[in-house]
């Protein structure tokens, strides 16, 4: 996933996106899932976004509302734990048995459809950890090409945190422009308020 334009935190930051949309049992990786992950980044682009009111809670529950979310489809997490079911206990045994991921490599291999069916890496943009593949959902791919973009105008040779966080905030596709509309937040404030909080860092 253009891990050699990346720097190390924002190799990080799209690693912890990929995680997310893996621990919410998503088959994509979207631009709500780096949003996910940007909120939570010990970076300022990150203290912009929470400073907004753009939070790591606020996101995921925008997520579940928007997208969906549960290791076990529709059932929810605490009305399995009311009944002495843990969850995270329940992947952690399934990934010892099975492997890293092993949950949505069935769901990958599950029959549902043309369109949800297994995506060959070598045909499709995403990204792959641990031999789970990803395909690129809404946004995703735009928001790297967008960071690439705000790198090169700078003449870095490689995208940052700031770059990702930039390349997030240009793209009008996904759920990102819904879920920062939902906290009354704009794109340009917060664009504009990255930029400042990092040239006050240099």
């Amino acid at each position: 996933m253009m891990a050699g334009h990346m720097t190390p935190d924002a190799r990080a930051v799209a690693i912890c996106a990929y995680e997310h949309a893996i621990r919410l049992g998503h088959r994509y990786l979207g631009g709500e899932h780096f949003l996910l992950a940007l909120s939570s980044a010990d970076q300022p682009a990150g203290a912009v976004l929470r400073d907004h009111g753009v939070t790591p809670e606020r996101v995921g529950e925008e997520i579940v509302r928007l997208a969906g979310g549960t290791l076990f489809g529709g059932l929810d997490r605490d009305a399995l734990a009311a009944i002495g079911i843990d969850v995270g206990a329940v992947r952690a045994r399934i990934e010892a048995s099975f492997g890293p991921g092993a949950l949505i490599q069935a769901g990958q291999a599950a029959p549902r459809g043309p369109r949800l069916a297994r995506l060959n890496p070598r045909r499709v943009s995403g990204a792959e950890r641990d031999g789970v593949f990803l395909p690129h959902g809404p946004g995703a791919g735009p928001i790297l090409g967008h960071a690439l973009r705000e790198a090169q105008a700078r003449h870095d040779t490689q995208f940052s945190t700031e770059h990702l966080a930039l390349g997030l905030l240009a793209v009008d596709e996904g759920l990102v422009p819904p879920i920062l509309s939902t906290f009354g937040v704009s794109a340009p404030a917060l664009r504009a308020a990255i930029l400042d909080r990092y040239r006050q860092t240099r």
